[in-house]
């Protein structure tokens, strides 16, 4: 509908009131301040917006890049239907003594406001300044501050060197890959132990994940308890909190022995270690940590097994120690033919057939 714009007083298809042209000056497409500013961790590249937050760049300009594209973002108003393009002039990088670092931005706006009929562009030249500050976890990180300790330990025995060279590549792969979303998760302390391995870590939640990680992977159990340390400012009990992960004495193709009776360990999960008994009926067991830890006793290691050879399987398995070349029957039904290799435990002045040196499963 044209009318007179009470701006200008051109006859013209007026909206609210106003000719195109003024409606324009005074309704731009974007808002935002000529000089917006974003806090930037020194240390790990981490900046603040609501919450501080881990950059997903990997090099330093894809870094900034990020950071200055936020800092525009959450301090823009876009008033209509309009796309926006960010255009950031990086000439420098964050370094040695300067505690600010400023990237001039271009804004490309495009579209058009409620009333409008034609799309138009507009530009704004602004600044992002960063300001160089040390986050919140940064700061506790070089104070050593720590929430919970993680253990590492084995069942009834002390972890092997190889054992904790394995578990320690383990824990720190995880912890790497939690950090992403707990920016808490790091190793304030890392203390090894005769009998195991300790970590003091930032977070709680973190020592919770990695023991539950290292029991899906090696099985055993997990024991928790807290240790009060102090109150906060408004009074509530502060507590560190010792996360203990504990794994099997024994692996697979071990023996143990099990309510009086030898068995060959036959898999090992996350809840439970399943055996199978030395016996002519091989019954498969199924026993949890909390039980296997306290009723189960370790006989022999897979690899201190004696080896013997099958020689003949009709009508019964007779196998010849690979040593002593002495021969033994058993009744078995075990799934073998003549010349393969099997593992036998001498106990008690008996022979105990094993299994399948490919391991009995």
């Amino acid at each position: 509908m044209k009318g007179m714009c009470y701006r200008c007083g051109a006859i013209d298809e007026l909206i609210d009131g106003l000719c195109p042209l003024c409606y324009k000056q005074l309704n731009p497409l974007i808002e935002i301040p000529d000089r917006v500013e974003i806090e930037v961790c020194h240390m790990c590249g981490s900046y603040k917006r609501k919450t501080w937050q881990t950059p997903k760049g990997e090099s330093p300009e894809e870094i900034v890049e990020e950071i200055v594209r936020w800092a525009v973002r959450d301090n823009l108003e876009v008033k209509g239907d309009v796309e926006i393009e960010v255009l950031p002039y990086i000439s420098q990088l964050p370094g040695g003594k300067r505690s600010k670092l400023i990237v001039p931005v271009k804004i490309i706006a495009k579209g058009k406001l409620p009333g409008e009929k034609e799309e138009r562009e507009e530009e704004r030249d602004i600044e992002v300044h960063l300001k160089m500050v040390q986050c919140p976890r940064c700061s506790r990180f070089m104070s050593n501050y720590y929430e919970a300790t993680l253990q590492v330990r084995a069942m009834n025995r002390y972890l092997t060197e190889e054992e904790k060279e394995e578990i320690d590549k383990f824990v720190r792969e995880e912890l790497y890959r939690r950090l992403k979303k707990d920016r808490m998760a790091f190793i304030s302390k890392f203390i090894p132990q005769k009998e195991g391995l300790d970590y003091q870590l930032g977070s709680v939640g973190a020592a919770r994940s990695v023991a539950q990680r290292i029991k899906q992977k090696y099985g055993g159990k997990i024991t928790e308890s807290a240790t009060l340390v102090g109150v906060d400012s408004e009074g509530n009990e502060l507590y560190r909190v010792t996360v203990s992960v504990k794994i099997p004495e024994y692996r697979v193709g071990d023996v143990v022995e099990y309510k009086d009776k030898y068995h060959v360990v036959s898999a090992i999960t996350e809840n439970k270690v399943y055996m199978k008994t030395l016996d002519e009926k091989r019954e498969k067991v199924g026993v949890s940590w909390h039980i296997a830890e306290k009723e189960t006793k370790l006989i022999s290691k897979r690899e201190d097994l004696s080896s013997a050879t099958v020689i003949s399987t009709i009508p019964k398995l007779m196998v010849m120690d690979d040593r002593s070349y002495e021969i033994y029957e058993f009744d078995t039904n075990l799934d073998v033919k003549e010349g393969d290799k099997i593992k036998i435990l001498k106990k008690d002045e008996r022979i105990y057939l094993v299994g399948k040196d490919d391991r009995d499963r």
